[in-house]
């Protein structure tokens, strides 16, 4: 089976920096060129910061895949279309490329995403630049445990990469980066933050069937058809300043289906007028979805 790109299955580092770019009129075989150099170009400054857990991954995006990789697109790779109802909004921004690096050291995050951009050059325009970081043991800045059930260790690959065909080996991603309220948030009760959760925040247990609100963001993303709960694997990482910090959400699926069904039901509301309350106190600003091929199709592009 073609191998995954480092950052993909790897465990998520303490640290994690995660570039959006566009794609500017130029040359396009020099843009092939710099991406296919990023798999070498992470092996070259891990071993420069004896940092041998230095990952990365590049993801393309729908409009830029037929310019960089070729006319045959892996099905479901299609824009990041916009949800909102009411005050609850999943944006759509400008998006060609992403790159995902992480690690257990933020100088060799950064060392890598300098090289990146570098040999990127002029062919790229940066949309965003977010670091990302672990928070008291892997918590989000609201102070629950984030991404409990993650799959771990040979799962992950189950759950992230395309199992076969042409574009085997390869994931397709989601990313929505959100802004917590934090201020607002930490004027609730434990007990009414727990109930919008769906766990409990001190030990990470979750809350019964009986005890958990239909509102809440467990009750809301776990999913199941066919008696499987559909999964995908997250990389997400709390980021920010004083002024402005949140949530750097990415999933990683071996299918776009299973985000989207979850997104769907955070953000709409049901029959029954439920929807994720946690999306009152946390609002996406940004939001795309790509492709992120195989190591040798990406090496290939040079």
């Amino acid at each position: 089976m073609p191998q995954p790109q480092s950052a993909i299955c790897a465990e998520t580092g303490s640290f994690g920096l995660f570039l959006t770019l566009t794609l500017a009129r130029g040359d396009d075989g020099a843009t092939r060129r710099a991406l296919a150099a990023i798999p070498d170009q992470t092996r070259s400054v891990a071993g420069q910061f004896d940092a041998p857990t230095l990952v990365s991954s590049v993801a393309i995006g729908h409009a830029a895949w037929p310019r960089l990789v070729g006319a045959s697109m892996p099905a479901g790779l299609v824009p990041f279309e916009a949800l909102e109802d009411g005050p609850r909004r999943a944006p759509a921004t400008p998006a060609d490329l992403f790159i995902h690096i992480h690690s257990p050291r933020h100088d060799a995050n950064f060392a890598l995403a300098r090289r990146i951009m570098a040999g990127l050059g002029a062919q790229v325009r940066l949309v965003e630049e977010i670091h990302g970081f672990k928070h008291q043991g892997g918590r989000d800045l609201t102070g629950f445990v984030d991404g409990t059930e993650n799959a771990k260790g040979d799962e992950r690959a189950g759950v992230a990469l395309v199992p076969d065909g042409p574009f085997a080996g390869g994931s397709f991603v989601s990313l929505q980066r959100y802004v917590h309220q934090l201020a607002r948030w930490e004027t609730l009760s434990i007990c009414d933050q727990e109930a919008m959760v769906g766990r409990t925040k001190l030990d990470d247990l979750e809350l019964a069937d009986d005890v958990k609100p239909p509102t809440a963001h467990i009750a809301r993303v776990v999913i199941e058809e066919d008696g499987a709960e559909l999964e995908i694997l997250r990389h997400s990482l709390p980021y920010g300043t004083t002024a402005e910090a949140g949530l750097y959400f990415v999933a990683y699926g071996s299918s776009p289906a299973p985000f989207r069904k979850m997104l769907e039901r955070m953000v709409l509301r049901d029959a029954d007028g439920h929807y994720d309350r946690l999306l009152d106190f946390s609002q996406a600003v940004t939001g795309a979805a790509f492709f992120a091929p195989s190591r040798e199709v990406l090496e290939a592009l040079g």
